[in-house]
């Protein structure tokens, strides 16, 4: 595991999995279900694969998940040891959730920012065999901190306008990640990226992730699980 690149807004860790664990989280991948997901950006972005969600807490054991848990306890233990970029756990952040994705040729993700909904901000992992550069399938993202929501934004109804909006009043060109395997994008939270257009040149290789969200529950979730902790307690020692 080597951290080969940092940003305002990003960080690129390579050979974040030891050899083995990559390949049983490359299995664990293969033995999931997908269903076809049309994108929630913009009917030209064209389908994509996901599965169904996993999530989890900041002090994740191996009894916690099943399958391969080897890969969900390395993206906490990496997510709690960057409290620099995502915050204290427990305390800025009390949950994980995430998901695998596959992207076929011809398909991408337009510009968003996965802002709200408590996130503190998110890490995609590569999880394909081999990626060439020339197969596209970018992260692309830019390293800027949010700005004053403009009045043009304000009044366009368009997701993807308002976005380009954003990008157009940017001081900064794009920063363009490409998928190489074993590489782990962490990201925070209103950063404004993209995921560029896999080219028809992928042929069947499927641009494979896994993609996960570092959040922190609303209060309501939060007072719940106190509830059910104080319960279960209570259970223990009667």
């Amino acid at each position: 595991m080597k951290e080969i690149q940092r940003g305002r807004r990003f960080i690129i860790i390579d050979d974040v999995l030891t050899t083995p664990h990559f390949a049983a989280a490359q299995d664990l991948m293969e033995r999931t279900a997908f269903t076809m997901r049309e994108s929630v950006i913009s009917a030209e972005d064209g389908p994509a694969f996901r599965s169904g969600g996993v999530r989890f807490g900041p002090d994740l054991g191996a009894s916690d998940v099943g399958g391969q848990p080897h890969l969900y306890e390395e993206l906490a233990r990496t997510v709690r040891a960057y409290s620099d970029f995502y915050g204290e756990a427990g305390t800025d952040w009390d949950k994980i959730t995430l998901a695998f994705w596959k992207y076929p040729a011809g398909s991408r993700l337009g510009w968003h920012n996965d802002a709200g909904l408590g996130r503190q901000g998110e890490f995609i992992l590569f999880l394909h065999d081999r990626w060439r550069p020339s197969w596209g399938g970018e992260l692309k993202l830019i390293d800027e901190d949010p700005q004053p929501v403009a009045t043009d934004e304000v009044t366009e109804s368009d997701p993807v306008l308002r976005m380009e909006a954003r990008i157009e009043r940017s001081t900064t060109s794009p920063i363009a990640i490409v998928p190489k395997p074993n590489r782990l994008v962490m990201l925070k939270s209103d950063t404004v990226h993209t995921i560029g257009r896999v080219d028809h040149t992928a042929g069947e290789t499927l641009r494979r992730t896994i993609t996960g969200f570092v959040s922190k529950s609303p209060v309501r979730e939060r007072t719940r699980a106190s509830a059910l902790e104080s319960l279960s307690a209570m259970l223990t020692t009667n």
